[in-house]
């Protein structure tokens, strides 16, 4: 799910969460407040009794007023009021005109009829003289003013009641309030806040993290996410980009370590035929072939190191090219069995010069038809078979060729009989300049490239190539290429 849906479901949730805890909460606390404040004015009377109290007396000084007027200046029917405000903690207060009298079990005195004058005169400052409060011997009074109109001297009941308790309640009013804001903050911001954690702020923060270590250079970390939003996407594709960094800084590295032995590689394998070259132009300097036949052949030798040294070079420069996509393969469709001949005739008179036996197979079709570029698939045979005449040790020196077909594949193989290989050895052969030390030892010519321009032009045709060996009795080359293949594709392996 997508954070931007996350966050308008958990807005439209928390919208319609709020609107009912609001609600809820605010008719709970209604009822809890005017509930705690009733306890403070009923005393130890039940809500019930309490209630129907002060209705009766409400419709008794109603009655009064509209059948029984003389009554409301009686100070026996003062003196009943007052004494039924005592369950409230309170009592009476009648005002005519400028009197004031005190009446009930609870009344006050002169003194406190001053206090109530004065807060009766700030009250109507404040335009509210219905009810008025006094603060009265560390008890908080509330007067409730009721009005006689009809009397011909004007007269007012003022139902006096002891709001102590339920003032000190009151003042915690606002403590209840927080604690429900509070409350509600809570249950809308903590799913809020869980959600931005977990799929915002903490993937953000890894790929922060991740961001840091690479611009110190560390590429040796990985950056995972199972979100799947479009922070979890971002921090996937970041890790893939680290991924191919990381790649291609080993790849430099390894390229910039195959430059350095190649040069390495380079220089011991030109120094060496170089060096005979210069020796024995300097035993013609100096007059050590003095007859002819010595100086033919010291010429001969120079001669042929000139040749090693030109075809090491030519090797060096197709590989170059090869590496560098920049040489052009010519591709036509061949007949098999065709080149099997011409290729095995060539071959032929290379190994009888040498003294090796030469045998051959073809399993292939007649008319099986290969796309390749003949020149550079010729090169590959005279390379494997070379470098098998190259390095081999027996006295009855062989080699067999193999062509044949598996499926849509062309395949052929170049076995001898060789000094083989051990596995570690068999891993490097196709890498450039590569020769076993055993081989190095007997100082066997050669640039070390055979195997590698091998690789590259069989890579270049689609096929694959590969080796195995028994070490000390065999050594079989294997190479497979597709019998089938676009012209147009062929050559950008």
């Amino acid at each position: 799910m997508s954070i931007r849906l996350k966050l308008i479901l958990t807005y439209l949730f928390s919208t319609i969460l709020t609107a009912i805890i609001i609600a809820m909460t605010g008719i709970g606390l209604v009822t809890a407040i005017l509930s705690y404040l009733a306890s403070g004015i009923v005393k130890d009377q039940s809500p019930h009794e309490a209630f129907s109290r002060g209705i009766d007396l409400f419709v008794d000084l109603r009655y009064a007023e509209r059948y029984t007027p003389e009554e409301l200046t009686s100070p026996t029917f003062a003196a009943s009021i007052g004494d039924r405000l005592q369950p409230f903690g309170g009592f009476l207060v009648v005002r005519q005109g400028e009197r004031w009298e005190s009446y009930g079990a609870l009344s006050e005195g002169e003194a406190f009829l001053r206090q109530l004058r004065q807060d009766v005169s700030a009250a109507r400052l404040d335009e509210d003289d219905v009810f008025v409060t006094s603060a009265w011997k560390g008890r908080d009074l509330l007067s409730l003013a009721y009005d006689f109109p009809e009397i011909d001297d004007p007269l007012t009941y003022y139902l006096v009641a002891d709001m102590t308790a339920a003032e000190s309640k009151t003042n915690r009013f606002e403590q209840f309030v927080l604690l429900g804001i509070a409350i509600l903050v809570g249950i809308i911001l903590i799913p809020l806040l869980w959600i931005t954690t977990k799929d915002i702020v903490r993937p953000l923060r890894q790929l922060e993290q991740g961001s840091r270590r690479i611009a110190e250079g560390d590429l040796n970390f990985r950056l995972e996410s199972k979100v799947r939003n479009e922070v979890g996407s971002v921090i996937r594709s970041y890790e893939k980009m680290r991924s191919e960094l990381q790649r291609s800084i080993d790849t430099q590295l390894a390229l910039e370590e195959n430059r350095k032995e190649l040069i390495s590689n380079i220089s011991h394998d030109l120094k060496t035929p170089l060096t005979s070259i210069k020796g024995y132009v300097e035993g013609i300097r100096v007059g050590i072939a003095d007859d002819p036949e010595k100086l033919k052949k010291y010429i001969d030798v120079i001669y042929a190191k000139a040749l090693d040294m030109d075809r090491m070079i030519d090797d060096l420069f197709l590989l170059s090219k090869l590496d560098l996509e920049q040489e052009r393969f010519h591709m036509e469709k061949v007949p098999l069995e065709s080149f099997y001949r011409q290729t095995m005739s060539e071959l032929q008179m290379e190994c009888e010069s040498v003294g090796v036996q030469l045998t051959s197979e073809y399993e292939a079709g007649q008319d099986d038809v290969v796309t390749m570029d003949v020149q550079k698939m010729r090169r590959v045979m005279l390379n494997l078979v070379g470098n098998s005449v190259k390095f081999m040790d027996k006295k009855e020196p062989h080699i067999h060729v193999y062509f044949g077909r598996q499926s849509d594949d062309w395949v052929f193989a170049v076995t001898d009989n060789g000094p083989g290989m051990g596995p570690n050895e068999l891993e490097r052969i196709f890498d450039r300049f590569y020769r076993a030390d055993v081989n190095r030892n007997q100082n066997v010519a050669g640039s070390g490239l055979g195997l590698a321009i091998v690789k590259q032009i069989i890579a270049n045709h689609g096929g694959t190539i590969h080796a195995r060996s028994e070490p000390g009795q065999s050594m079989t080359v294997m190479i497979s290429i597709p019998m089938k293949r676009d012209s147009n594709e062929a050559g950008r392996a």
